[in-house]
């Protein structure tokens, strides 16, 4: 049996493929959705799993799409994937005003006791809260009714057929060969330039990356099990750098807006500027980790009977 397919054959495993993505992520999504509407009825706090759950779906979703569109240029996702996108704002906003609202915490420690830092807490505890506002309206909204009847129209409209894990491996050798070349890219871009944008873009190219892998990991077994894991602790690494990012960046704009805050918060800027810079040069160790697996051999020809040396993490 030969290790490739004809085009047509492409498309239609593809198709199927993303036909039963996209019946997992929906029954997540309701699911979800149920709870969070539950709690609400029921006059309960929101559900912060529930919460996360929604936005990783989301987010999974698009980034699956535009793998997928990439590998298969018979897909139309343009329109839903912005309508992914404009969902699942909110839900990274909110998710990153709770991470703020924990570094501003944490950071400022003792400092939290004077009154400028009570202030402080306070702020940032406004600004999650409008974002959780925000998050409500937005599950209440039409936009947010018609993303999810589009996304079940789109599932429904894909081929529905059963296709074994050995037709279904070269495809998945397509997808991880076009991630990795995605990744290599952004970290020899990094490398070169290693500031806060591209360094962001590196960690959301490395998440598409480590959804598409964990996607077949099924298929390709063990090694690609290991290979997402270490994908997953280097976009981890990357997000935390972020975060300290965002964190020294809305502090500094606060003390800004509000003079007599200006030293303390100037100070906390200060402090996560540095933790963010040393984080920016160590990522490279978290890129070395996944190289050690030679990630080639998953989509290799004779690799169909072998498999990586998976070494211990370092």
């Amino acid at each position: 049996m030969t290790n490739s397919l004809n085009r047509d054959d492409d498309s239609e495993v593809i198709g199927a493929l993303m036909r039963g993505f996209l019946r997992s992520a929906v029954n997540e999504i309701e699911a979800a959705d149920t709870v969070v509407r539950t709690h609400r009825q029921e006059g309960l706090a929101d559900d912060p799993e529930a919460i996360r759950k929604l936005r990783l779906s989301f987010r999974r979703v698009q980034y699956q799409l535009e793998t997928m569109a990439k590998i298969e240029k018979t897909l139309v996702t343009k329109t839903l994937i912005r309508r992914l996108q404009e969902v699942g704002k909110p839900f990274g906003n909110l998710r990153d005003a709770e991470v703020l609202e924990l570094r501003v915490i944490k950071g400022l420690g003792k400092r939290g006791t004077t009154s400028e830092g009570v202030q402080l807490r306070r702020i940032a505890a406004d600004a999650r809260r409008h974002e959780q506002l925000a998050t409500e309206v937005l599950i209440d909204s039409q936009t947010y009714r018609e993303t999810l009847q589009a996304l079940n129209e789109y599932r429904r409209a894909l081929p529905a057929q059963h296709v074994t894990p050995v037709v279904l491996r070269p495809v998945a050798q397509r997808v991880l060969r076009a991630s990795w070349r995605e990744i290599q890219r952004e970290v020899k871009r990094a490398k070169h330039n290693g500031n806060d944008a591209q360094l962001h873009l590196l960690r959301i190219t490395a998440k598409r990356a480590l959804y598409a892998t964990q996607n077949f990991s099924k298929v390709l077994g063990p090694p690609a099990e290991e290979l997402a894991r270490r994908v997953d602790l280097l976009q981890k690494f990357l997000g935390k750098q972020h975060d300290q990012v965002n964190a020294s960046q809305w502090t500094k704009k606060v003390g800004k807006d509000h003079p007599p805050l200006k030293k303390l918060a100037h100070a906390l800027a200060a402090e996560e500027r540095k933790r963010a810079n040393a984080n920016a040069k160590r990522w490279i160790s978290r890129w070395e980790s996944v190289c050690e697996l030679q990630p080639r051999q998953l989509w290799r020809e004779e690799s169909r009977e072998t498999s990586l040396d998976l070494k211990s993490s370092p």
